[in-house]
Parts: C-alpha cells; sequence; structure tokens
C-alpha cells in the first residue's frame, strides 16, 4: 500500500469518528430562560358567587330598562300634555258682556246690551245672572221689571197697537227687543244681543233711568267649551274656571249670603 492511500483511509476514518462530549467540561453555550415579572393567577368562583354576579347583571339591566322606559313615558305624557294645552288655546272662548247707550249707525241713542265671544272657539252659554242691589236675576227683564217696571211699558205698547193697528208702535214711541242666553252655542267671534232699545219722546224717562242704573248691575256668566272645560265671567271681564255651570252658580249663591250677613 503506498503512502497516499494510508493518508486517504485515514482521513476516511477521521470522518467517519464520532466525536462524545467530555462531560467534565461544561458547555461554552448557554440559554438563560427568560424571567417572568407578572405571574397570573387562576381566577375561580364558586357557584354561590357567579349567581350573585349573574343576579348583580339582571338588576343592573333592570334598573336601565325601567329607566329608559320612564324616560319614553315622561316624553309622551308631555307630548299628550303639549297637545291638550294648543287644543284647549285653539277652543278656548272668552265672552265679554257689552252695554252701549248710543247707535253710531243710525247716530240715534239706544240701549244695546250684548255678549261677545271674543276667544277662539265656541262657548255654550249655561246662564247669565244678574245682581242689583243685593238681589239675583235669571232674566234681563226680570231685572228691569224691578228696576223699572218695564212690562207696564210694554203693555201699554200692546194696549196702543191693538188700538190703532194703521201706527207702527214699535217705529213710533219705541219698543225693545229681548232675548235669552241660556243653552245658546255662541261662535267665536259672534255677538248675541240680549236687550235693545231706542230711545223716543215716549219712553225717555224709562230710558233715562235703565241708562242711569246699569253701572249698578253686576252681571256673571257661566259657559263652557267644547272641551267641557267651564269659566264664568263678570262685567269686566274677568274669568275664572268652575268644574261646572251648577257648582258655579252654587258659589255664586253662597258668596252673595256671606255678604249680606257681613253687612
Amino acid at each position: 500500500m503506498t503512502q497516499q492511500e494510508t493518508t486517504s483511509n485515514t482521513q476516511h476514518d477521521d470522518q467517519n469518528v464520532t466525536v462524545l462530549p467530555d462531560p467534565d467540561q461544561p458547555d461554552e453555550i448557554h440559554h438563560p430562560k427568560s424571567k417572568r415579572f407578572f405571574q397570573g393567577k387562576q381566577l375561580r368562583l364558586s357557584r354561590s358567587k357567579m349567581n350573585t354576579v349573574l343576579a348583580l347583571c339582571a338588576m343592573l339591566i333592570s334598573a336601565a330598562s325601567f329607566y329608559a322606559t320612564y324616560m319614553q313615558a315622561k316624553a309622551a305624557q308631555e307630548q299628550v300634555a303639549a297637545a291638550e294645552r294648543q287644543l284647549e288655546a285653539e277652543t278656548w272662548p272668552w265672552l265679554q258682556f257689552n252695554y252701549s247707550n248710543f247707535d253710531l249707525e243710525s247716530e240715534r241713542p239706544r240701549i244695546t246690551v250684548g255678549i261677545l265671544n271674543s276667544g277662539t272657539g265656541p262657548a255654550l252659554i249655561k246662564w247669565v245672572q244678574y245682581h242689583y242691589r243685593g238681589q239675583t236675576y235669571d232674566s234681563i227683564i226680570a231685572l228691569f221689571d224691578a228696576c223699572c217696571n218695564i212690562s207696564a211699558y210694554r203693555e201699554a205698547l200692546d194696549s196702543a197697537q191693538q188700538d190703532d193697528n194703521d201706527i207702527n208702535m214699535l217705529a213710533k214711541f219705541g219698543w225693545y227687543v229681548t232675548s235669552r242666553a241660556e243653552h245658546s252655542l255662541l261662535a267665536d267671534g259672534a255677538s248675541l244681543p240680549l236687550f235693545t232699545m231706542q230711545k223716543s219722546n215716549f219712553n225717555n224717562r224709562l230710558w233715562d233711568k235703565i241708562d242711569s242704573m246699569s253701572e249698578q248691575v253686576e252681571v256673571y256668566t257661566c259657559y263652557c267649551s267644547l272641551l267641557e272645560q267651564c269659566y264664568i265671567s263678570t262685567v269686566d271681564s274677568h274669568v275664572s274656571p268652575v268644574s261646572d255651570c251648577t257648582a258655579g252658580k252654587l258659589t255664586l249663591a253662597q258668596r252673595d249670603n256671606s255678604s249680606t250677613v257681613e253687612h
């Protein structure tokens, strides 16, 4: 065998030899372990604690749902109240008692007593009361009979008209016209004449007496709107709400009785 062959075999054997590490020598390469700064702990809940947590969550959800429902109901109530106020404003009647002693169109003295609806809705008039010198009268004719005996004037005209049908007693002597307001429906902007009397040479004394006592009369009118909201208005246009006109009449009667006792 030649020297080259020997060298080749030696190299070949060297390649097939497995070098074992020396247990006495430490490893040159170290792989340090990473340190954990936070070590989590496993959370364990018992069945009772879990039920408590679920119950609290259910209570919070119920409270939130109740609050949301409450806010919705409150908003709905406010909308309904606003709609009711708007409807009330659109149907609110306001009655005013009017008195005048001169007719501008004819330019003649004429007593006119009436009721005007200055509101925004029609009014159902329940009753009208006239208070004069501590007495209460349910009609304007009863009032003028008490103060001025106006029925005697009418009887005199009726008798004169029967004696002479060729003469218009109304035009010549001055008739009077009346109407009752009870249970009348007065539209907004409309007026209702209650008493009209033109002055003439025949009735001038009666006419002057009625005109002079008009400032001493207190007038109360009870009426209701389409929404059945009732009011009492005075001669000076003061309006007071009442539950109904029957109760309003009783209230006026009690007030008058107390005033009489005090005097």
